[in-house]
């Protein structure tokens, strides 16, 4: 988590999603029994953990569902996920299958943290230790953080860097920047309202336009960017805080058939990417920059601690960890590649 959550959002987080610059809410009291280390297992009986996803809409989501799994396999446990379809109802209903499997604890994304305090209970009451992961809900036995407002910041701090060094001529606000939307979760509502805001962050960035999506598939990003560019050609510089939207406008403006040719003065910047949108980054396109929290790897092996801690008692019960933000641009792709993670750019540095 320190180093992806990926969303980090969502996109959106990403999506995203959640809690914006908020304090992380109050941990619930143990459920029926006494906080306590879980008894050792049968030896012929592995501990189970679930993981009820935001949703499986892009490569993202799907990858730290695959990693989740195979990591939390690799080191003992019995593990699986369900997709959370971006559907609070969805969600409740993975909850209630996982509350009647028994398993021993239920990693938890939610689309909408409010209207989880219910089953999250019925889990709790059930023995069962509830992880809530980026989208703080009120009842928890251990939050992993990811702020999506500050994540959405760091984006408009990333892109702003890259719109006042290459148009460090132009006359101040006079550079036309659209918003690429999904407002169909609160993190994606979260995340856009601060994206909204690039004037705030630089000082030849002009908001001109949110264009609002239904979804957030590459397939409906390329098709916003065609009618973009049909109405709004002056349009250069894009930002999404969903990969799979983002993937969307760079596909268009790099495909067959494309009006642009010079990617000099364009810019494609998102947050949660992942390695294929480094490998953008690092050629010859018109992304520019992603911010996530981390790695998939990193952010499951994190996922993995946490949920080993507080269901063997080594963590307690409240625990709260935060995410730490990585910067991926021109300067730190080839470490991010390399690496799968950046610790040569902080926030610091903007």
């Amino acid at each position: 988590m320190k180093k992806t959550l990926a969303l980090i959002l969502a996109l959106v987080m990403i999506l995203a999603l959640a809690a914006c610059g908020q304090s992380a809410p109050a941990a619930a009291p143990a459920a029926d029994k006494p906080a306590e280390a879980a008894p050792a297992a049968a030896a012929d009986k592995k501990p189970a953990a679930g993981f009820v996803t935001f949703g499986l809409g892009g490569d993202f989501f799907q990858a730290l569902a695959d990693t989740f799994v195979k990591t939390m396999n690799d080191a003992g446990w019995d593990a699986s996920y369900v997709d959370g379809e971006f559907n609070p109802t969805s969600q409740i209903a993975a909850m209630e299958n996982y509350i009647a499997q028994g398993v021993d604890v239920i990693v938890l994304w939610s689309v909408a943290p409010e209207a989880m305090d219910a089953v999250i209970s019925q889990a709790q009451a059930a023995g069962i230790k509830v992880v809530s992961f980026v989208a703080p809900t009120e009842k928890y036995d251990a939050l992993m953080l990811a702020d999506d407002a500050k994540l959405a910041d760091a984006l408009n701090k990333l892109a702003a860097k890259w719109i006042d060094e290459t148009f460090a001529d132009a006359p101040d606000h006079s550079v036309p920047v659209a918003v690429f939307s999904c407002r169909t979760a609160q993190t994606g509502v979260t995340q856009a309202d601060e994206l909204i805001k690039i004037e705030e962050y630089s000082k030849k960035a002009k908001f001109a336009k949110e264009v609002e999506l239904q979804d957030e598939n590459t397939d409906t990003g390329m098709a916003a960017a065609e009618n973009l560019y049909t109405t709004n050609p002056e349009v250069k510089v894009f930002l999404s805080a969903h990969n799979g939207l983002a993937l969307g406008i760079n596909n268009y403006f790099t495909g067959i058939g494309s009006p642009v040719t010079d990617y000099s003065d364009m810019g494609v910047f998102c947050v949660n990417g992942n390695e294929e949108i480094g490998k953008l980054i690092a050629g010859e396109t018109p992304f520019r920059g992603m911010v996530l929290t981390g790695g998939v790897q990193d952010t499951c092996d994190e996922i993995k601690g946490v949920v080993t801690g507080i269901y063997d008692g080594s963590l307690a019960t409240g625990t709260v960890t935060n995410a730490t933000t990585l910067f991926v641009n021109e300067s730190t792709v080839e470490e991010y590649l390399s690496t799968g993670n950046v610790v040569s750019v902080t926030e610091d540095d903007f």
